[in-house]
C-alpha cells in the first residue's frame, strides 16, 4: 500500500517555527516571515515552501495582495 503525504494535524518543528513567527507578527508575506525572529537563517524558497505546506494542511490562510500572498494563522 503506498504511503500518503503527511496531511495530518501534527506540525513538524520547522512548521512550528514558521507558525510562531505568524502568531507573533500577524499576517505576513514570505519575506516578512523569513526576516522574523528565529534561531536560524532560512532561504526564501524554504519559507515559501513551508507556508504552502501549511496552507495545504489548513493551518494558514492566504490572500493575494498585489503580486504576493499574505499568510495568516488559521
Amino acid at each position: 500500500m503506498p504511503r500518503s503525504k503527511n496531511t495530518g494535524r501534527a506540525l513538524t518543528p520547522l512548521e512550528l517555527e514558521i507558525m510562531s513567527v505568524l502568531w507573533r507578527t500577524g499576517p505576513a508575506n514570505v519575506q516578512a516571515v523569513q526576516a522574523g525572529p528565529r534561531g536560524r537563517e532560512l532561504a526564501y524558497t524554504t519559507v515559501q515552501t513551508m507556508l504552502n505546506v501549511l496552507h495545504r494542511k489548513g493551518r494558514v490562510k492566504r490572500e493575494l495582495r498585489d503580486r504576493a500572498y499574505v499568510y495568516r494563522p488559521f
